[in-house]
């Protein structure tokens, strides 16, 4: 393929743009879903598994979650973006739901349980890509385990306090 072959393809770079990134979300979601598929059925260990899955992909494209996550969501110039990311989405969604009332004394709304966990793995992958966790590098010589830096994943899905 020639260097200018995608400007045949492509109205303009932010629908080429658009394309990777539809990309990408598909494969996020394969990521995620390999990661589950090889995990423990209960609640927290799908939680984990998706965890891991989202750090897997970050750690091995960062550049194109970069692109993924800095992008408009218009289907107007590409249609296929918004199903894209929110197949990715329903990977939170499906983990997510081993987090609701019924395992809490507080009920949350979904919408809000979504958002803390989306908040905590995206933040969490997006500071371990980035190579930000100095001060616990600096303390114990490694990154903080996903299961160390969120303790209440076990209150939230029923487990008790080994």
């Amino acid at each position: 393929m020639s260097h200018g072959a995608p400007k045949n393809h492509f109205a303009n770079l932010a629908v080429l743009q658009a394309a990777i990134a539809t990309e990408g979300f598909r494969q996020f979601a394969g990521t995620m879903r390999r990661h589950m598929a090889d995990a423990e059925k209960d609640a927290r260990s799908q939680i984990l598994a998706s965890a891991r899955g989202y750090i897997a992909f970050v750690e091995e494209n960062p550049h194109l979650f970069r692109l993924m996550f800095s992008m408009e969501r218009r289907i107007d110039i590409y249609p296929d973006l918004q199903p894209a990311s929110q197949e990715a989405y329903a990977v939170l969604r499906e983990v997510s739901e081993g987090l609701f009332a019924d395992n809490c004394e507080n009920p949350v709304h979904r919408t809000s349980v979504e958002t803390m966990l989306w908040a905590f793995i995206h933040g969490y992958a997006n500071l371990k890509a980035n190579r930000q966790f100095y001060t616990a590098n600096a303390e114990t010589g490694r990154d903080p385990a996903l299961e160390e830096i969120f303790p209440q994943l076990r209150y939230l899905t029923g487990k008790k306090e080994d």
